[in-house]
C-alpha cells in the first residue's frame, strides 16, 4: 500500500516548485507528475480530513475506482468533453467536475472524460466547468460566455475485458 498526503491548501495540479504538492510516506516530497501517476494507478484512496491547527482526524472516506462506472462514462462520453475536441475517451482522464478533494462525489453526474490539455485548461486557467443533468457540460470562458457539450447521442456497445480479449484473437481459419 502506498500512502501519500495532499494538503487541502495545495492543488494537486499545482506547479509551484518551492512547495511540494504531495508527501509520499517513507520517502518525502514528490513532484506533481509523480503524485498524479501514483494516484492514477492506485486501486483506491482513503481520504483523511484533519484539523489544520490540531492535526486531529475529522473524518475518513474512501474513493475506489469502479469498472462499471468507467465503462458507463466511456460509452456516454466517447471523447474528451471539451466542446470541439475529438480525442477518444480511451486516451483521456476521468475528471471530477467538482473536485473530490472539495467534496465532489465519484458518480456519473460529477465525472467526465477530458484530454490532458483540457483537463489542465479546466484546473489552471479561468475556464470553469459545471455538469448539468443528462451529462451536459457547461463550459464558461474567461469572458463569461458559456459553451455546452452534450454527450454523443448514439448507442454504443462497449465490450468488457473478456470480450475485448476474444476480439483480439486471430481467426482459426
Amino acid at each position: 500500500m502506498v500512502s501519500m498526503m495532499f494538503s487541502f491548501e495545495v492543488n494537486p495540479t499545482h506547479t509551484d516548485h518551492l512547495t511540494p504538492p504531495a508527501l509520499l510516506a517513507g520517502y518525502g516530497p514528490v513532484d506533481a507528475e509523480t503524485a498524479r501517476r501514483l494516484a492514477a494507478n492506485a486501486p483506491g484512496w482513503d481520504r483523511v480530513m484533519t484539523d489544520p491547527y490540531t492535526g486531529a482526524v475529522l473524518g475518513v472516506d474512501r474513493y475506489r475506482k469502479n469498472k462499471d462506472l468507467e465503462r458507463h462514462l466511456r460509452a456516454r462520453d466517447e471523447r474528451c468533453r471539451c466542446p470541439g475536441c475529438i480525442r477518444l475517451a480511451r486516451g483521456t482522464d476521468v475528471d471530477h467536475t467538482v473536485d473530490a478533494a472539495r467534496g465532489g462525489p465519484t458518480e456519473h453526474t460529477n465525472l467526465a472524460h477530458l484530454c490532458r490539455r483540457h483537463h489542465t485548461l479546466k484546473h489552471e486557467t479561468a475556464w470553469r466547468v459545471r455538469q448539468l443533468p443528462g451529462g451536459i457540460l457547461e463550459w464558461t470562458g474567461p469572458t463569461g460566455r458559456t459553451y455546452h457539450d452534450r454527450p454523443p447521442g448514439v448507442v454504443t456497445f462497449v465490450p468488457d475485458e473478456t470480450t475485448a480479449a476474444a476480439l483480439n484473437e486471430t481467426a482459426p481459419f
